[in-house]
């Protein structure tokens, strides 16, 4: 199987050298040449700044913005933005409105934030978001940073493991089981969230709904009584409700900690730095208070969110496109802080290569335990995490009956088969995120990863001829031994 994955490798480089990346780089290095040979040449600087911003090299096109047009001071503050070098943003946007033509000020005034459907200053909201960046900047929580891994956007989810006591996060398919036949249709809501939190108990569940008309969002929750019924859930807030003004959409990705009062969860609007940032609200007596700004470095000029904390085994996620990959997002794993939240002193030497997270391992000095212990607890998170309660699954039985959940099953005995089966899940699921981790290292060079990739593999395929012999036996336990395959 390895060999069959170097051959694609083999296959993807052969192709990506004679594709549009080759082309990309010799228009970079075209692009360039020219503008050096006419260094006072607007159009020349301009194509070699669009050329090395395409190519991924945002920091080198900030010089050949500035010295074309006008209008390259503002995609020089844009990039210096992006680059958290907010002190340096601010100075090119001033440089571009002293300049700004009547021409380019009607364009900017074009502008409409994906939370509106109102026309506003561009200008506007960029000098707000370098304002709140330099903020951001002087509270970077400082927190370590273990683990990074690359998967696909909707993949994401498998990645979280954590103990019972935690909560777990659920699909959407989770919540339409629950929910009451139409609920969603009567409500005029188009779209679930792909991610809902669920309760240690397992009878409590808040998510996140679209109405159809807006597109706006709303975060609600349902619980669960005595005879197993679910009640009609109920709206909790919506962007405008929560924060107290409507320069905003969306909240979503809700991760209630196991206080019952300290609820993180996702939202775009002025007051985010990107599209979605990560924000902290408490419970109280009768609504959810004003929300506050996690900060950095959580949140960045992308889309941060899903930030979820097991305080038993001291492991936290999020999830970020900062790194502008197609189709996959970024799941880093951290330590949290054991009590308050401790800040990095404002003078800290690269605090924005921290921030941004260039590199994690700037986070990680004084860290309270490595990177391969932190890998052991969220293993063993990952063993135990339904080990109990009740679990959420899908067996079709051969009678038809399609089993969701153990309460479905009939005796002791196989409640346990479901729970092993359960396990077995977490096992594949934890040995295949390894793998593709793994993959993905060699991908880059790495080929000392060889045989235990092979290795990986082979155990893989085993896990899965374990959890069908798992799967048999639930079946079996439930409809008789005569059953002698499934």
């Amino acid at each position: 199987m390895l060999r069959k994955y170097i051959f694609s490798l083999l296959s993807i480089a052969f192709i990506a050298l004679t594709t549009p990346a080759a082309a990309m780089a010799d228009e970079v290095t075209d692009a360039v040449a020219a503008a050096k040979k006419s260094p006072k040449n607007q159009k020349a600087n301009r194509r070699a700044a669009e050329a090395l911003r395409d190519a991924g090299q945002p920091a080198e096109a900030i010089t050949y913005f500035i010295k074309s047009d006008n209008r390259g001071n503002l995609d020089a503050a844009e990039l210096c933005f992006d680059l958290y070098d907010f002190q340096r943003a601010g100075e090119l946007l001033d440089k571009y409105l002293s300049k700004r033509t009547k021409d380019q000020s009607t364009a900017d005034n074009q502008y409409i934030p994906q939370w509106s459907d109102e026309p506003t200053d561009y200008t506007d909201i960029l000098r707000h978001r370098i304002n709140l960046g330099l903020s951001m900047l002087d509270r970077v929580e400082k927190i370590a940073v273990m683990d990074s891994v690359n998967i696909p956007a909707e993949d994401f989810l498998n990645y979280y493991q954590m103990a019972r006591t935690a909560g777990r996060l659920r699909p959407d398919s989770r919540v339409e089981r629950l929910l009451p036949r139409g609920w969603l249709t009567a409500q005029g809501l188009a779209t679930l969230s792909p991610a809902a939190f669920e309760s240690e108990a397992g009878d409590y569940v808040m998510f996140a709904a679209m109405d159809d008309e807006s597109g706006k969002s709303a975060l609600y929750e349902t619980y669960q009584l005595a005879d197993g019924q679910w009640i009609e859930p109920v709206r909790l807030f919506d962007f405008e409700s929560i924060f107290g003004k409507d320069s905003g959409s969306t909240v979503d990705f809700p991760f209630l900690m196991p206080d019952g009062v300290t609820l993180y969860f996702a939202a775009d609007g002025e007051d985010s730095l990107g599209g979605l940032d990560i924000f902290v609200s408490r419970r109280g007596d009768e609504s959810y208070l004003q929300p506050s700004n996690v900060g950095m470095p959580y949140n960045s000029p992308a889309n941060d969110y899903m930030l979820a904390i097991d305080e038993a085994n001291g492991i936290g996620w999020w999830v970020s496109d900062r790194n502008g990959l197609a189709d996959s997002v970024t799941v880093y794993t951290f330590i949290p802080s054991a009590d308050m939240r401790v800040n990095y002193p404002a003078d800290t030497p690269d605090l924005g290569d921290i921030a941004r997270l260039s590199s994690i391992a700037l986070t990680q000095s004084g860290a309270p335990y490595s990177a391969a212990e932190l890998r052991k607890r969220s293993e063993a998170a990952a063993a135990t995490a339904d080990d109990s309660g009740d679990p959420v699954i899908e067996i079709s039985l051969p009678d038809g009956r399609v089993i969701t959940s153990a309460d479905n099953f009939s005796s002791p005995r196989v409640r346990k088969a479901v729970a092993e089966y359960v396990k077995g899940c977490n096992y594949l699921a934890a040995s295949r995120r390894q793998l593709e981790q793994l993959r993905a290292q060699y991908g880059a060079g790495d080929h000392s990863l060889s045989f235990r990739i092979i290795s990986l593999e082979e155990e893989v395929e085993r896990r899965n001829r374990e959890l069908t012999s798992l799967r048999n036996e639930v079946v079996r336990a439930e409809l008789g031994d005569n059953i002698s395959n499934f």
